[in-house]
Order: structure tokens, then C-alpha cells, then sequence
């Protein structure tokens, strides 16, 4: 027999979804949010002591992505300097990139994942300390990038996914359902 909350199929409200946002909209802010955090991080991580205004403008770009993401104005402030720090420790190239996994745990805080989820930071961490290993030139920078940021957005879907199922089982009833009242046959 399978579980109620599968049967149900009704997902759980993601957190910060139900904030009452000043401007925009929940998805528009969320899309364009991860979007100017990946550039932002993108744009950091190619940074060279040749092109240190790439690195000034993907700075402004990561922080304005945590300014646009859709949470507790707190929890944004909180991880935008951490999360442009780690971002900043990749400029030296792949043997550094692991470096990269720490903003999953800023996006998890951010996200209002439960602390269970964080366990989710083994995937990007183990794929940068893996490519540190295997590669060193910094011509191998911008690959090394690009799978640890896919291993952060996996991270995060599975920490999402792991906390949607938890809110699920936590708010389902658990017996029988409650009594009918007593005026209905």
C-alpha cells in the first residue's frame, strides 16, 4: 500500500512563496534571481588580473541575484557577501571550483530548507573535490565550473524535492479521518 501523501499528490507550498513581496512577482523573481546568480558566478569565476572589471561586474550581478530572489530580506542579506566570497575563491581555476558547492547552503537558508536537506551539499561537493583531482590548468576552469553549478542546481532539486515530501508527511492526518458532524446522516 502506498503512502498517503503519494496518493494525494499535492505538492506543499514552497516557503517563500507565501512572503508578501513589495514589487514583481514570486516566479518572475525567482527565475530572474537564479538567473543573475549563475551569470554573476559565471562571470566571477572567468576573472583574470587582466579582467578584473568582469570580476567587479559579475560581483554586482551575484548580489543583485540574492537582492531579486524571493525570501527574508534577512536570510538574503546574510548569505549574499559569503556566497560572492566563495565565488571569488574560484578565480585561481579547478583545483579551487569545490569552493563553488558552498552556496548550496546559502540557497538552502534562503530557500527555508529544513536542516535535513543539507545533506544535499554532498553532490557538488564531491563533484569538485573529484575534478580538483583530476584537473589543474586553468584552461579547464570554465568545464570544471559548469558541472559543479550543475551539481549546486541538483543539489537544490533534490533538497527541494526532500523537503516538499517532508512538509507532506508531517501535515498529513495520521488515523482516521475525523468525524463526520452530527447532523449529517
Amino acid at each position: 500500500m502506498m503512502p498517503r501523501f503519494v496518493l494525494r499528490g499535492l505538492p506543499a507550498p514552497e516557503p517563500t512563496s507565501r512572503l508578501a513581496l513589495t514589487w514583481g512577482d514570486y516566479r518572475g523573481r525567482y527565475v530572474v534571481g537564479v538567473a543573475l546568480l549563475i551569470a554573476g558566478a559565471a562571470l566571477v569565476s572567468q576573472t583574470t588580473a587582466v579582467t578584473l572589471s568582469l570580476g567587479l561586474l559579475g560581483s554586482a550581478v551575484h548580489l543583485a541575484g540574492w537582492a531579486v530572489q524571493p525570501g527574508r530580506p534577512l536570510a538574503r542579506a546574510a548569505v549574499a557577501v559569503p556566497s560572492l566570497i566563495f565565488c571569488w575563491c574560484t578565480i585561481t581555476g579547478p583545483k579551487t571550483m569545490w569552493l563553488l558547492a558552498f552556496v548550496l547552503p546559502c540557497w538552502l537558508l534562503v530557500r527555508r530548507r529544513p536542516p535535513m536537506a543539507y545533506w544535499t551539499l554532498v553532490l557538488p561537493l564531491g563533484l569538485g573535490l573529484m575534478l580538483a583531482s583530476l584537473f589543474s590548468h586553468v584552461s579547464d576552469k570554465t568545464m570544471t565550473f559548469w558541472t559543479v553549478v550543475v551539481g549546486v542546481v541538483a543539489g537544490a532539486w533534490l533538497a527541494r524535492e526532500y523537503a516538499l515530501r517532508v512538509r507532506l508527511v508531517h501535515r498529513d492526518r495520521i488515523g482516521p479521518p475525523p468525524a463526520m458532524s452530527s447532523d449529517t446522516p
